[in-house]
């Protein structure tokens, strides 16, 4: 390694990732080898990472002089109690401050796919699922974890997508499992070619920032941090005294 961050599957030291086919083997994607594919944000997150760490990602955090020490693909992280799928780190990082402090990094990997359903849809998913199983709990699982972001009840008609709420409850959830008072969460945009998905993808994420930050912010810019931010109300497993930072950066591909 060009670096000294260990690459290792569920961040166990001992079982190591050095190859782009240790990394598929070891960590596969949820859509396997067919998400397994140049262009796509799985491989290319494996071929941009797996042998040294991508310059637009140092340079999105240089400030925070950070010292990297592993690293492990498709991560998860439980941050509620139900029996649904945690949230499903892309990569998730652990580093150390200049104090020696732990700080949390959580990466989204996109090329052109975008952050999946809206609450409106998950919505209506699960008022299916309730219907077909009286004991599903997936709406109430969508409504608590609103609640604890946002302070205020569920808006059942929202577009803003599910994926993104996951992402920032995980990220959060993993700063209090390993005794982290900061984390990081950053988009990692994979661009062979700018076209509609990218901009659908900006418009999805800064809508989340308007409403997150309550309108302190409009928009996030490329190579950009935004907060620190907490949440509303918080859990026993998202609390509310954990300084997350959102930003976005950008890999030429």
């Amino acid at each position: 390694m060009i670096d000294k961050m260990i690459r290792c599957k569920n961040l166990k030291e001992t079982d190591t990732i050095e190859t782009i086919h240790e990394w598929f083997y070891k960590c596969t994607p949820k859509g396997k080898e067919k998400q397994w594919k140049d262009g796509r944000s799985a491989k290319e997150t494996a071929k941009h990472w797996v042998h040294t760490i991508p310059k637009p990602f140092l340079d999105i955090l240089k400030d925070k002089h950070l010292r990297y020490e592993f690293c492990s693909p498709e991560y998860v992280t439980k941050f509620d109690a139900y029996k649904g799928e945690g949230r499903n780190h892309d990569l998730l990082i652990l580093a150390k401050d200049k104090k020696s402090n732990p700080i949390i990094v959580s990466i989204e990997s996109k090329a052109d796919e975008p952050f999946g359903e809206t609450i409106e849809k998950r919505i209506y998913a699960a008022e299916k699922a309730k219907n077909k199983n009286d004991n599903s709990k997936a709406k109430e699982r969508i409504k608590e974890l609103w609640f604890s972001l946002f302070g205020e009840e569920i808006d059942l008609k929202s577009t803003l997508k599910y994926q993104l709420l996951t992402a920032v409850a995980g990220t959060i959830a993993e700063a209090k499992k390993r005794g982290a008072t900061t984390a990081y969460f950053l988009i990692q945009t994979f661009i062979e070619q700018e076209n509609n998905n990218h901009q659908n993808n900006k418009k999805d994420l800064d809508n989340f920032i308007k409403y997150f930050s309550k309108s302190v912010y409009t928009n996030i810019e490329n190579n950009k941090i935004l907060g620190p931010f907490s949440i509303s109300k918080g859990t026993d497993l998202i609390p509310d005294n954990i300084e997350l930072f959102i930003g976005k950066y950008e890999v030429n591909i």
